[in-house]
């Protein structure tokens, strides 16, 4: 525990996660050397999110609020953190002027949304067919770079559902044959 102004530094092993999705987090992460990645799991697989170096702070939203953490994260390289309490955050707080806890409720509710909308982003990225992806920029690669993103995003998820649609399909007639042949034997 950090007392005054002493903080904890700790050294973080790869691959061994130190927040947990879904978890109760109660403390924030300086990274000082290392790489840390935020990561959330979908279909068994670690889905990454965004990486972190030296002067990154994970975890800082935990400090002002009470809910789980909405992803994992892990050191990929040997990384030394400096770790802040939500205790001793909440005591220097206590003491600030009262608009800069507003300002600070705001910040928190800005990164809030923008974390989770880069999960979400990360998330459609791994779901993404990457024939469909291939294709798409096969397709768009004519059009002027100011207007790429706007035709990827809109023609991408088409191909890639038709695409999921198509495997459906080709699995089901497969299943529907070896159905038939054993019956015909």
């Amino acid at each position: 525990m950090s007392s005054g102004n002493v903080l904890e530094r700790s050294v973080l092993q790869p691959g061994k996660p130190f927040i947990r999705e879904g978890e109760d987090n109660t403390r924030a992460y300086v990274v000082q050397t290392g790489e840390i990645r935020a990561y959330t799991m979908k279909e068994g697989s670690k889905v990454e999110v965004i990486r972190f170096g030296p002067g990154a702070i994970i975890g800082e939203i935990n400090l002002m609020i009470d809910e789980a953490s909405t992803m994992s994260y892990e050191a990929m390289e040997t990384t030394t953190v400096v770790t802040i309490t939500r205790q001793d955050f909440q005591k220097k707080l206590a003491r600030a002027d009262k608009s800069i806890t507003t300002i600070l409720d705001y910040a928190v509710k800005k990164i809030s949304k923008l974390e989770s909308e880069k999960r979400d982003s990360a998330i459609k990225n791994f779901e993404i067919d990457p024939i469909a992806d291939a294709l798409v920029k096969g397709l768009i690669a004519p059009v002027s770079d100011d207007k790429k993103d706007d035709y990827k995003n809109a023609i991408l998820p088409h191909i890639n559902g038709l695409l999921k649609d198509l495997k459906s399909l080709k699995a089901a007639a497969k299943k529907e044959a070896a159905q038939n042949s054993t019956q015909d034997e």
